[in-house]
């Protein structure tokens, strides 16, 4: 960082050429009179004051607190979500919950199953319980082939 001398040493010195137009086009684009003096101080210091240790303090206490409050929201909003999500699930169980349980007749045992046939003719055919059951879907078409050149349809003949 810059001794204070030499800081007070730039702030004695008479404002340039720069500092004069700077103030004069302030003055046209917002319509506020500035002091040059200050104008030349703001321009000149304005990188000194940014690396100065107070200010380094400064953007880190708000770099803390903006970090506090990010934390803050973040466990609001996981607060808020488990509370909903705990409604959600209270209503999934009262949903699941039988009012009454009804009654269910008795089961009767499956058949046995059917003994391997012998010979692979047998096995081929269906059971009079499978072919009984539900008649076989559609084979799909079969898929025609790509037309190519080759296989395209013949043009007509021009007259």
């Amino acid at each position: 960082m810059t001794s204070k001398k030499t800081l007070a040493d730039r702030a004695a010195a008479a404002p340039t050429e720069l500092h004069k137009a700077f103030a004069e086009w302030l003055y046209v684009q917002t319509g506020v009179k500035v002091d040059l003096k200050t104008l030349q101080l703001a321009v000149s210091m304005r990188h000194d004051f940014q690396a100065s240790e107070e200010n380094q303090q400064s953007l880190a206490a708000r770099k803390a607190e903006a970090e506090r409050k990010r934390k803050a929201a973040a466990a609001e909003k996981k607060a808020r979500l488990q509370k909903q999500l705990a409604a959600l699930q209270a209503e999934l169980d009262k949903a699941d919950e039988p009012e009454t349980a009804p009654v269910l007749p008795a089961e009767t045992p499956a058949p046995a199953p059917a003994a391997a046939p012998r010979t692979r003719k047998a096995a081929q055919q269906p059971t009079p319980a499978e072919s009984a059951a539900a008649p076989e879907a559609p084979a799909q078409p079969a898929r025609r082939a790509a037309r190519t050149r080759r296989a395209a349809a013949p043009k007509p003949a021009q007259a």
